[in-house]
């Protein structure tokens, strides 16, 4: 989500990038009501049980809802939200048993060894700084001194030689 997020604003902010934060309403407001490749449904259904209006609705006719009047109010949005999460989990797991059987087909198991270089994955701490998603994450090459266990290893950076 923060990724396209990202995205839309860049793209609605692209000839004024000091607007973002007045932009960034409209830009949630596009998403929520956007449907989700993997649910099949908008966040704002997921979330509220139904679709938002917005001040276009007072143009274009809004689209039609079953509310049975007669139903107290608080069964019908739990109804709502109870069907909405269930779409919603059973969309989610067969999006996410077919993105488990490609990526089983593609990995391959790595393999490190004493002597060898790799790049470590170091994100330094947030700086007072104007674009800190800009920032260099990886440090290196360092190498492998050493196996503690299957997961920890002992690396020595090679141009700083600090471990």
């Amino acid at each position: 989500m923060n990724r396209t997020l990202l995205q839309m604003l860049r793209a609605t902010c692209q000839a004024d990038p000091q607007n973002w934060p007045q932009m960034l309403d409209t830009a949630m407001a596009a998403y929520r009501m956007t449907i989700h490749k993997v649910t099949g449904i908008t966040p704002n259904l997921a979330m509220l049980g139904r679709e938002v209006l917005l001040p276009a609705t007072l143009i274009a006719k809004p689209p039609e809802e079953s509310m049975d009047v007669t139903v107290p109010f608080n069964k019908s949005i739990r109804d709502c939200l109870r069907s909405a999460h269930a779409r919603v989990r059973e969309a989610t797991r067969t999006v996410a048993k077919t993105q488990k059987s490609y990526f089983d087909r593609t990995v391959k198991e790595i393999q490190f060894s004493v002597g060898q270089l790799v790049w470590l994955y170091w994100p330094s701490p947030p700086l007072r700084q104007k674009y800190r998603k800009l920032q260099w994450l990886w440090s290196g090459p360092c190498k492998i001194v050493s196996f503690q266990t299957d997961v920890v290893v002992n690396l020595v950076h090679t141009q700083k030689s600090v471990r």
